[in-house]
């Protein structure tokens, strides 16, 4: 049957099943809560969310010439890029680094005419493990010789482990069930007993992952580390994937994507249902229905399963979503007048092995130097714990730490400013969805299949740097080539 023929109820019914409930072509299209139903837009495809993964597929159709819209539940676009300002500046209170060799989110910035400058990191450090303090210069860690020798040899056998990880099938390397079924928790402990050692790398799994390392598979921690290169550049600010900040802010590069897509964008529409048939999609939403040819849906993977697709996901997609939770993380800033810490020879990088943050500040202050800006995040467990208390209470504690740690005059900052990930209905967490033991070896092989016309991005699904905004971008352009493909597959398809 060629794509130019109707397609008839008993024809769709063969295909979903009987009592699957589809908006046939042509037919209205009935909303969710229960409103007067109302014709369908039609579009060539419809994108789920507005973050980077959504927009730049969208972007991508579009210069392919293609007809799209974007329905995102926000009033804002950026997704886990979010805006904010503090003491009269704009900042970022989502994601806001950019690596060396994250080349497509590079590309982006310099694309539209945004500038970069590098994590301020000259001066010492002071890093808090086992209830001692060290100081060291920039971001060296000031352990012990023997201590850092084995955290090196650690750090050695986890690279070596991960290069063996085939980033596009990691279920298929060499032991993985066993390397699945292990916690992070579990293999450290079988590499070493130094207690120093095991508290570093247990506060930097907390750092990177927002997650425990008993909450871990030891295979997906080891393919994060490959589809980032290694732990250092995963873990580094210098020459790693924090080593650059954006001066416009890493939400203006989302502004700017947004600015190109124009109208294309629908804001405050949450999609609340997708079905599909042989023809084409139907997309349900707060701002009406949308039929096109294919959807991409480009959520926090947990909250993808919020909506009613007809007919159902596959049980094993539907498992994923229920066995990759978000991490748990609240991002703070704290502004002074001046930052005060590098007169004192301080960088601003501030770590500790201890709750309730493990990565307690970065110095994130203006391009001019001036006021002073702390950056840093309560995490975990303790994320949790503090997540939807009032602002001023979080306040407290974060200031009484900082004092703790850089003296009375951290006790008087001008500005305070955070964000509670965890209480955010559209992201219910950061930085990304982390899978547990024995998730990738079942049902993770499924992460990027598609069910029929719609089609899976979003940074969990990239296989390179996965869980960062560089890989939001690669998943956004690789579900767009997808629907290309079935696109023109579909053109030249012979009919019947």
């Amino acid at each position: 049957m060629g794509r130019s023929q109707k397609l008839t109820r008993r024809d769709a019914l063969k295909l979903l099943g009987s009592g699957a409930a589809v908006a046939l072509p042509g037919e209205r299209l009935l909303a969710s809560d229960n409103r007067q139903p109302s014709a369908a837009h039609q579009t060539d495809v419809v994108v789920v969310g507005a973050g980077f993964a959504g927009m730049m597929a969208a972007r991508s159709l579009i210069r392919s010439g293609k007809k799209v819209v974007v329905l995102e539940a926000r009033n804002r676009v950026g997704g886990r890029v979010k805006p904010a300002t503090l003491a009269g500046h704009a900042i970022d209170g989502g994601g806001m680094w950019v690596g060396a060799t994250q080349t497509r989110l590079l590309e982006t910035i310099k694309e539209y005419g945004l500038h970069t400058r590098p994590q301020f990191l000259e001066g010492k450090n002071i890093l808090e493990i086992n209830g001692k303090r060290v100081m060291a210069d920039k971001e060296a860690s000031g352990l012990a010789p023997e201590v850092q020798a084995e955290c090196d040899r650690v750090t050695a056998e986890l690279d070596r482990l991960s290069a063996q990880v085939p980033l596009e099938a990691p279920w298929t390397m060499t032991h993985a069930e066993e390397l699945d079924q292990m916690t992070v928790e579990e293999w450290l402990k079988s590499q070493t007993r130094n207690p120093a050692v095991l508290r570093f790398f247990e506060s930097a799994t907390r750092i990177l992952f927002t997650a425990d390392p008993f909450q871990l598979s030891l295979l997906y921690f080891l393919f994060c580390l490959r589809s980032g290169d290694d732990f250092n550049t995963v873990y580094a600010f210098e020459n790693g994937a924090q080593g650059f900040l954006v001066n416009e802010t890493m939400h203006q590069v989302a502004a700017k994507v947004a600015a190109e897509l124009g109208a294309t964008i629908k804001l405050e529409a949450p999609v609340t249902a997708i079905s599909q048939d042989a023809a084409g999609v139907t997309v349900a939403s707060a701002k009406g229905g949308w039929r096109g040819d294919y959807a991409i849906v480009a959520v926090p993977l947990p909250l993808s399963v919020r909506i009613t697709y007809s007919p159902s996901l596959p049980s094993q997609r539907d498992a994923l979503a229920q066995r990759m939770p978000m991490g748990s993380v609240i991002k703070y800033w704290v502004a002074y007048e001046k930052p005060f810490w590098r007169e004192r020879g301080l960088n601003g990088l501030l770590e500790s092995d201890a709750p309730p943050s493990n990565q307690i500040a970065v110095d994130a202050s203006p391009p001019e130097g001036r006021p002073g800006f702390l950056q840093g995040f309560i995490d975990t467990d303790s994320a949790l714990e503090w997540s939807g208390r009032p602002m001023e209470e979080r306040k407290k504690m974060i200031v009484d730490r900082l004092v703790s740690f850089l003296g009375p005059e951290a006790a008087n900052p001008i500005d305070y400013e955070d964000q509670d990930w965890p209480s955010d209905p559209w992201s219910r967490g950061c930085f990304g969805a982390n899978m547990g033991p024995g998730v990738m070896t079942t049902v993770g092989k499924v992460i990027r299949e598609p069910h029929g016309r719609i089609h899976w991005a979003g940074t969990e699904t990239s296989t390179r740097w996965m869980g960062y905004i560089d890989g939001a971008i690669r998943s956004g352009e690789r579900a767009a080539e997808e629907v290309l493909a079935g696109s023109r597959a579909e053109t030249h398809r012979p009919s019947a």
